[in-house]
């Protein structure tokens, strides 16, 4: 029930420094689902007809699919998520470019080098970014190293990253620091978000989106 740690211990299932436990998509699908809802429909409203949009593999993500399924219907949605995949494989006026790659039954989503090779190939003009966490310190950050290829690929092909986060992300420091906030051109995120988690944001730059209860 205990590991031994230096100048203690702590229980098994704690992680050190703050960092998240690793969840898998199922589980994270049911939490925070109200709030992911109200930033799917935001940052939906911040995608034009006719783009080219980036979709990871996060559950929010998915959410944001779920809209562009029932709004849009000229749009190219480029993704390694089999999830998401499947929930726009019927819609009509999108064209939907999977990545490939190995599959993780865990993350319902495709990882590895060969998930990034045809990204080199592609023009994006919005990725929209899930994350695990957020803070002005470290960045962006997630569970797993795995995440990191395919999101730093999805990155270097769009024209524009913005973040869509419930806000219980803001201010959290998960395992793996992906990349600097500076690298992100906007953050979205629920109507319950603090007015001090957005001032941070704010003060360093990065212009926070908050939805409106629909």
């Amino acid at each position: 029930m205990l590991k031994r740690i230096h100048g203690g211990a702590m229980r098994m299932d704690s992680s050190p420094e703050g960092a998240t436990v690793y969840t898998s998509f199922d589980q994270r699908r049911k939490e925070h689902s109200l709030s992911k809802e109200e930033v799917a429909l935001e940052a939906a409203g911040h995608i034009l007809e006719g783009q080219v949009i980036a979709l990871d593999s996060g559950t929010t993500s998915l959410e944001l699919a779920r809209v562009i399924k029932s709004r849009f219907h000229k749009l190219t949605v480029v993704t390694n998520s089999l999830s998401i995949a499947n929930e726009l494989a019927d819609a009509e006026g999108i064209t939907l470019i999977l990545t490939g790659g190995i599959y993780n039954p865990e993350e319902k989503a495709c990882f590895s080098d060969m998930a990034t090779l045809i990204l080199s190939r592609i023009n994006i003009d919005i990725l929209f970014l899930t994350t695990c966490g957020i803070s002005i310190n470290r960045g962006i950050t997630y569970q797993r190293m795995e995440d990191l290829v395919v999101q730093n690929k999805f990155m270097e092909a769009s024209d524009e990253t913005i973040v869509i986060a419930d806000s219980s992300k803001l201010g959290v420091n998960s395992l793996v620091r992906m990349c600097g906030i500076e690298q992100v051109s906007m953050i979205i995120t629920d109507s319950s978000a603090a007015a001090e988690q957005i001032a941070a944001f704010e003060e360093a730059g990065i212009p926070v989106v908050i939805s409106r209860k629909q």
